[in-house]
């Protein structure tokens, strides 16, 4: 059926329809000057206009936790509910960032020996790919069509932000978007920051750099038999950005560290070091129902601004929280990884996400399996004299931390399945040998056949060598004293609690920063119902679910994922509904008509 109102249908551009709601006749929406029909309530074409007035938008509403239909800074500043999209580049040139003060390096300066000093805390930039940095990139000039080709053909799904409304747009293809990306007029400023390429042929042009690799567990701890059907999807994003594309302030998900390469274009960060003052104003501003209306950087004493250009290379560790602005059109090639490092961060980001119930979809996949095989190497490493030479006190603290860390979560989730006094009295069998039951619960591998007594001899192993170890004569480890947890408070005022490991110094005070504000920050942000206990069918479905594609999105921002009227084509009314609801809740949990989803960049 043509557009009634289309001048040019050869115009290829015309891609998004939408229908009236009087006549129900089918229209362009570029043709009836709709910008987004995300907004609209009631639409009425030109012709309808005439008998029933203007078209109507959809009436802003408010929940008690956050913004159902959030207000952005277009619709602040301009006035209208479609707002202007360009509005993000015009609110940060007016706005003074601290200077950046990151390091830069070259690529020979980039090795195990920089992260074995720094503990990899704050980030860095390189600013050329080097030799030594051992990274394969794709040629600069490749193009969105020929990534199409790569990673499945235009008929492969991808999914879309709107950048004006920071909301997530479905029916979209790789085909689809690259004609957008490479259209020189374009409706709508859109982003796409969640292409996993893992396994296809744009993943073959591509090695990432060898301080990654050296780091990253899922090459170092991961069962190389189990490549390359079964491994944690998330080492290898192709983003792709259009002029004044906007990201909002958020955290990537479990606790993991990024790598980021800029294959064309240029990009802007705005990092802010994630202090207990910073994530406890984080949380009070992801919470806020005016979130939208507040630019996180105002309300933290240092923001820092860094550009990046194409050819430059950062890591960004855990827990940093992050904005991103696209000042040209860019390509970016990155991806997340697990390490060594900075345990404490990692498994205190997955607790709370546990406890908030994150959808698995927006979760680190196989984040315990994974742990676990970590845990089983650091006590090969802890074994063999030449490794224990090289790991500073770091990766010591973190072997202890994590053997802590998966103590708490078999002890959790053997509680969680006593169902009576007999199950309570032989609860203490867990600490001889855990049930199968629990094993797949806790996705403890089979190569684990005594998880109790795996842990105490990490932890033995790393306390010895952190009491004689000359680099560690002021810091030791110990565990919490009397028990001590965070208490955790959700939307629903349901408190759990997360146990805390503490690091000591030689006088046995507590030098870890106090992490409950920190958590506090994160569980509030979250905002989902408490984790109910799981039945075995849950421990079933676990184990076979967890093997996606997560969002590069972090629990921490909110999108607004509302039902609309965009269409690649025209369809009927009611089943295009019925279709998006059906998407939505497949992709994630939906309350009060709010999605609460993390973006990665």
């Amino acid at each position: 059926m043509p557009c009634p109102f289309c001048v040019d249908p050869s115009d290829d551009t015309k891609v998004h329809w939408i229908l009236c709601d009087v006549c129900e006749v089918w229209c362009h929406q570029k043709c009836v000057n709709v910008d987004n029909a995300l907004f609209i309530d009631q639409f009425h074409c030109p012709h309808c206009e005439k008998t029933h007035g203007l078209s109507t938008f959809k009436e802003q509403r408010r929940s008690r936790r956050s913004s159902a239909a959030k207000l952005n800074y277009a619709d602040l500043n301009e006035g209208t509910s479609t707002g202007d999209e360009k509005i993000w580049g015009k609110l940060l040139r007016a706005k003074s960032f601290a200077p950046d003060k990151f390091p830069r390096y070259k690529a020979r300066e980039v090795n195990m020996k920089l992260i074995r000093k720094t503990g990899l805390r704050e980030p860095f930039i390189v600013k050329e790919n080097e030799s030594e940095l051992q990274m394969k990139m794709p040629p600069k000039d490749i193009t969105v069509h020929q990534i199409a080709d790569l990673v499945g053909g235009n008929d492969y799904p991808v999914d879309v932000i709107d950048v004006a409304s920071q909301s997530e747009l479905s029916g979209w293809t790789m085909g689809r978007w690259a004609d957008y990306f490479h259209s020189e007029e374009k409706d709508r400023i859109r982003n796409v920051i969640s292409l996993e390429i893992s396994g296809s042929e744009l993943a073959e042009q591509i090695t990432r750099p060898k301080i990654v690799r050296e780091l990253d567990w899922t090459e170092l701890m991961w069962p190389t038999d189990l490549h390359p059907n079964e491994f944690p999807r998330v080492q290898l994003y192709c983003l792709m950005s259009v002029k004044d594309s906007y990201t909002d302030f958020h955290i990537d998900f479990g606790g993991s560290s990024v790598f980021y390469h800029v294959l064309r274009g240029q990009k802007i960060f705005y990092l802010i070091e994630p202090t207990q003052k910073n994530l406890k104003k984080y949380q009070k501003w992801s919470s806020s129902p005016d979130q939208s209306t507040i630019f996180l950087g105002d309300e933290v004493k240092d923001c820092h601004s860094v550009e990046l250009y194409a050819g430059n290379t950062m890591i960004i560790p855990s827990g940093w929280i992050h904005a991103v602005f696209t000042s040209r059109d860019s390509i970016v090639i990155g991806g997340n990884f697990l390490h060594s490092f900075h345990v404490e961060a990692q498994a205190q980001v997955y607790a709370i996400e546990d406890i908030t119930d994150v959808p698995l979809k927006f979760r680190y996949p196989f984040y315990k399996r994974l742990n676990w095989y970590a845990l089983e190497n650091f006590n090969k490493w802890l074994d063999d004299q030449n490794k224990r030479t090289e790991l500073s006190h770091f990766e010591l603290e973190s072997m202890f931390a994590l053997a802590n860390f998966l103590q708490t979560e078999l002890h959790k989730a053997n509680d969680s399945l006593v169902t009576s006094k007999n199950d309570a009295i032989s609860n203490k069998n867990l600490l001889i040998m855990p049930s199968q039951t629990l094993k797949r619960k806790e996705q403890i591998p089979e190569t684990v056949h005594n998880p109790i007594a795996l842990i105490e001899n990490v932890r033995r192993k790393a306390r010895e060598i952190l009491n004689t170890n000359t680099e560690s004569t002021a810091s030791g480890i110990s565990s919490s004293p009397n028990n001590e947890k965070l208490e955790i408070t959700n939307n629903n005022n349901n408190i759990k609690e997360v146990p805390i490991v503490t690091i000591r110094d030689s006088d046995n005070a507590a030098v870890t920063p106090p992490a409950n504000d920190t958590n506090e920050a994160i569980s509030q942000s979250i905002g989902i119902t408490a984790r109910t206990e799981m039945d075995n069918d849950d421990v079933t479905k676990l184990s076979t679910v967890e093997d996606h594609k997560p969002h590069r999105v972090s629990s921490m921002m909110k999108l607004n994922t509302r039902k609309r009227k965009e269409s690649s084509a025209p369809f009927v009314k009611n089943a295009s509904n019925d279709t998006e609801l059906k998407t939505m809740n497949q992709r994630r949990k939906i309350t009060d008509n709010n999605v609460t989803t993390t973006v990665k960049i």
